[in-house]
């Protein structure tokens, strides 16, 4: 039979433990019979009074002393484990702690454990959900809405297909970007050069991208990426981008600010050197798409132009879409 430690084993033990329990949010809590704490290793710091000698009314607020000292005689007078929860503190200073008391021989044993950390990890993944399915609800209903207007300005089958294949990619192409910043949005030159990109693998050629790179947030990355989609699969049938054209694009964006208004992206499309007879102006989706959908969307405005050797498109897009 071993003989029981020294008071020098013990106060090493106790050192040990309050080592480990140091910077966990766990705290060891001893009480005699009379209620009198005779042990407080790593208590919280939201609770500034001394523990040893103390009794609950002492250290705890009223109703958290009641309920805290009601435990005690249940777990002493039954020696069943007793369960407690509780917070402390104000504001930003709020501690949330779940509390077990046990029975020894000695008396009541407490472990406070702090929870506040995990309380707010639950509450970041339950808004992320509700962020994810609010979301996804709004991208189905973008591309239920594209579905419908593309079969209705598409000549047959085929037609439709390859167009709503086309702007189906360019949703999916921004959403990855969007996910990837952590539903941040994305950085308009990177949207710009992955909507193209999609639409030809040569189209980067004879694009230039030049002025602010904003980040777009996650609903305007979504609809100035489908107005990037419509603008170069446009050039690149019958367009600047086309194999049997020698024109050029010009992409540019610009902070403009009024007085003391609120600061709007300004963001311009333009192709120079085309046969514009060769561009297509009758009404189709992908002109409702950049004249109606997406500045309404973004509660911008726009203006699409051809020209005589030209096709511009200018967005207006609203401080409260981007960050710069």
């Amino acid at each position: 039979m071993s003989a029981p430690p020294s008071d020098r084993q013990l106060q090493t033990r106790l050192r040990a433990l309050s080592a480990g329990l140091h910077g966990r949010g766990i705290c060891v809590l001893h009480q005699d019979g009379d209620h009198r704490f005779d042990l407080a290793e790593n208590p919280p710091s939201i609770l500034q009074q001394e523990f040893v000698g103390q009794i609950e009314a002492d250290i705890f607020p009223p109703d958290i002393a009641i309920a805290f000292a009601s435990a005690h005689d249940r777990c002493r007078d039954t020696g069943e484990e007793q369960f407690l929860s509780f917070d402390l503190g104000e504001g930003q200073r709020r501690r949330f702690f779940e509390t077990r008391l046990t029975v020894d021989d000695g008396g009541i044993t407490a472990i406070m454990i702090d929870m506040t950390d995990d309380r707010a990890r639950e509450q970041a993944v339950a808004d992320l959900l509700r962020e994810v399915s609010h979301r996804s609800k709004n991208l189905l209903a973008i591309v239920q809405s594209v579905a419908m207007q593309t079969a209705h300005h598409s000549g047959d089958i085929q037609d439709f297909l390859d167009k709503f294949r086309g702007r189906l990619h360019a949703l999916s192409s921004t959403q990855d970007l969007v996910t990837e910043s952590n539903w941040r949005g994305t950085y308009l030159q990177s949207l710009v050069t992955s909507q193209l990109t999609r639409v030809g693998s040569n189209a980067l050629a004879n694009v230039r991208v030049t002025g602010e790179n904003p980040l777009l947030g996650p609903n305007a990355s979504l609809h100035i990426g489908l107005a990037i989609h419509e603008l170069g699969a446009n050039a690149v049938l019958h367009g600047a981008l086309a194999d049997d054209q020698a024109g050029h694009v010009w992409v540019d964006a610009k902070v403009e600010r009024h007085g003391g208004n609120p600061a709007d992206l300004v963001i311009e499309w333009q192709e120079t050197g085309i046969d514009t007879d060769k561009v297509r102006r009758e009404p189709r989706f992908g002109t409702l798409v950049l004249e109606r959908i997406v500045p309404l969307s973004v509660g911008g405005t726009a203006d699409f132009s051809i020209e005589r050797d030209s096709v511009r498109y200018r967005l207006v897009v609203p401080a409260d879409q981007f960050e710069v």
